[in-house]
């Protein structure tokens, strides 16, 4: 992949990708926060509970986010690399969510 993110929708319209685009922008912001809003919780009540649950949401949401938008266009990584990638980080947040709830973080 060469050229520029907008370039890569299927159907070519710009207005497509920015919608596209904006929409990854915002669950990455919402994840970001989340995750904070966890991290603080734990910093104030030391519940083990709530940092898994803050490692969960960043690895679900925030990282694939930045793994699919930032591997294919800086470091020209193939479909295949980026997709396996971006499912390890929702598995592991997945796990760790899953540890939060079923565990005894």
């Amino acid at each position: 992949m060469n050229g520029a993110p907008l370039q890569t929708v299927s159907d070519g319209s710009t207005t497509v990708a920015i919608a596209v685009f904006l929409g990854q922008a915002t669950a990455f912001v919402i994840a970001c926060w989340i995750a904070k809003r966890s991290y603080d919780g734990y910093r104030d009540a030391r519940r083990p509970a709530l940092l898994w649950l803050a490692l969960g949401i960043a690895l679900l949401a925030a990282v694939p986010t930045v793994v699919r938008f930032l591997l294919p266009t800086v470091f020209d990584a193939s479909s295949l690399t980026t997709s396996v990638l971006a499912t390890a980080s929702e598995i592991a947040g997945l796990t760790a969510i899953l540890y939060t709830v079923y565990g005894r973080p």
